[in-house]
């Protein structure tokens, strides 16, 4: 594993800790790194991942399109591309001086995936 991605996945394991006990988010492999999920309701197929660390050890997280607009344009986050096309609803937030802010972006995919997002 990349150095940046292993400190980027330390920091992320310490902070789903406090998911340990929702009984909705279940971990998954996802890019060769641990996402956090959140688990099919009885309409849903499949789990629905909510955030995981990429390559350079960046959170990576799904949240509303104006939020990650909003994101973007604050120069906080970095667009995620899946091959040349840029998603809306995704966002890579680089490992930050300020662990929390990572625990409240943390919070706020969570409650978006969870609702359907």
């Amino acid at each position: 594993m990349h150095p940046d991605r292993r400190q980027g996945q330390e920091l992320l394991d310490e902070l789903a800790a406090a998911y340990d006990d929702v009984p909705d988010v279940d971990r998954s492999l996802m890019f060769g790194s641990e996402a956090l999920r959140v688990a099919p309701d009885s309409g849903a197929r499949s789990s629905k991942v909510f955030a995981f660390v990429g390559r350079e050890g960046e959170l990576i997280l799904k949240l509303p399109a104006p939020r990650v607009a909003e994101l973007l344009a604050a120069g906080e986050a970095e667009p995620v591309h899946i091959g040349r096309n840029q998603t809306r609803e995704w966002a890579a937030v680089p490992y930050p001086t300020d662990p929390t802010r990572w625990g409240d972006l943390l919070a706020e995919a969570h409650t978006f995936v969870s609702r359907g997002g």
